[in-house]
């Protein structure tokens, strides 16, 4: 549980419908009631004065040892850059902010998401702010709470296995295999077995027995990318296996029960692959249990500071590098078309980090993929480019 200070009523409504809106559960630390030997219960933020000193604080060394959480983060306001460090051997974070509290700029909901992140960072979560992807949060951890097969529809790059990840995240299966496999990656005579096994001997090479995906995600959830790219001669043994949970390995002659949660992901209008004939419509329906919508990019802009601010915050919490970004680099993100979706964002993402100065991404590192009207950019030309001008900077 993670329990957010309400003193200040402002910040404990900024940080709680941020987590709600991720899918995490919190509450105001005013429910807690006192607590004495009691065990460890989660995480707890409040914001501080920048002048706070924890290490001396008597009366707030007394709350940790009284209320045991498991980690606690201080956010002081309004400091000249950010910064984090920890204490008490991890127990504490500190993150120093360069915003005001509740400042309603690109740069203060940057900050707010780096903030989630470092809290979040083992927990599964979605990065978002937009009203559309809290929406699909909430109805994503409905859906996980059953075992109904669900097909995700959306344009390429949109995240739909993220989404399939965090269904399996939300379930009870979570301590069970998430095993995803692409139907467009395989090619068809071996699709078969590493889905379905096979026996030895069964066929050329089969030298040793092979259980399959499905058998091997038994118990846990099993993702099918791409499902419309599904051969038509194996679309009837998923059908099966759907329908009995039975599964039958190449060169065997009896089924093996299998008990496994089938997500499917697709970018094409399935009815039409039915109509025209490329698809089982027994399967399609099978798989149709609870359709969902992945939206583009461009159709929830308001998620694209929280998904930077969590591409960034990787090198913070892998290799404690920070890398920082401009409000202009962050307004001229948001008014971006985002043609190649989430994926178009990441490449941009990964040039910035390479392109900028002392770890400071401004517009100029900015170099966005071609919108066909224009030649491809280059990136090495533009990266000697600012090598050239930052030297030149650097001998005057």
């Amino acid at each position: 549980m993670y329990v957010v200070d309400d003193k200040d009523t402002k910040f404990y409504n900024q940080i709680s419908h941020a987590f709600v809106g991720r899918g995490v559960d919190c509450m105001p630390i005013s429910a807690l009631e006192e607590r004495e030997n009691s065990k460890p219960i989660g995480s707890f933020v409040t914001n501080v004065e920048k002048s706070f000193d924890c290490t001396k604080d008597q009366e707030f060394l007394g709350f940790l040892k009284r209320v045991k959480f498991k980690k606690v983060f201080l956010v002081k306001y309004g400091c000249s850059d950010f910064s984090y460090s920890t204490l008490f051997n991890g127990t504490v974070t500190v993150l120093d902010l360069p915003v005001k509290p509740n400042e309603y700029t690109n740069l203060g909901n940057y900050y707010l998401h780096i903030l989630l992140e470092l809290i979040l960072k083992n927990v599964p979560n979605l990065p978002c702010a937009s009203e559309n992807t809290k929406k699909l949060v909430n109805l994503v951890k409905k859906i996980s709470a059953t075992n109904a097969t669900v097909l995700i529809n959306g344009a390429s790059g949109t995240g739909k296995e993220v989404i399939s990840q965090l269904i399996h995240s939300f379930s009870e299966r979570r301590e069970n295999p998430f095993i995803a496999l692409n139907c467009a990656a395989i090619p068809d005579q071996m699709l078969e077995s590493i889905l379905f096994g096979h026996e030895k001997g069964a066929f050329t090479g089969a030298v040793t027995s092979n259980q399959g995906l499905l058998r091997a995600a038994d118990s846990g959830t099993i993702l099918l990318d791409e499902i419309s790219e599904m051969p038509m001669n194996l679309q009837s043994k998923l059908l099966r296996v759907i329908q009995e949970k039975r599964v039958m390995p190449i060169g065997s002659s009896a089924e093996v029960e299998v008990n496994v949660r089938i997500l499917a992901t697709t970018n094409r209008n399935m009815f039409n692959e039915v109509k025209s004939g490329n698809f089982r419509e027994d399967l399609f329906y099978r798989l149709n249990v609870f359709p969902i919508n992945n939206l583009s990019l461009s159709e929830r802009i308001d998620d694209v500071i929280p998904i930077v601010a969590h591409m960034l915050s990787k090198e913070l919490i892998e290799n404690a590098e920070i890398y920082k970004i401009t409000e202009d680099a962050l307004s001229s993100l948001m008014q971006h078309s985002w043609r190649g979706n989430v994926r178009e964002l990441d490449n941009i993402v990964q040039r910035a980090k390479i392109l900028c100065t002392q770890k400071i991404i401004t517009v100029a590192d900015l170099i966005f993929d071609s919108d066909g009207n224009e030649a491809q950019p280059n990136t090495a030309e533009i990266l000697a480019a600012k090598f050239k001008a930052d030297t030149a900077r650097e001998v005057l």
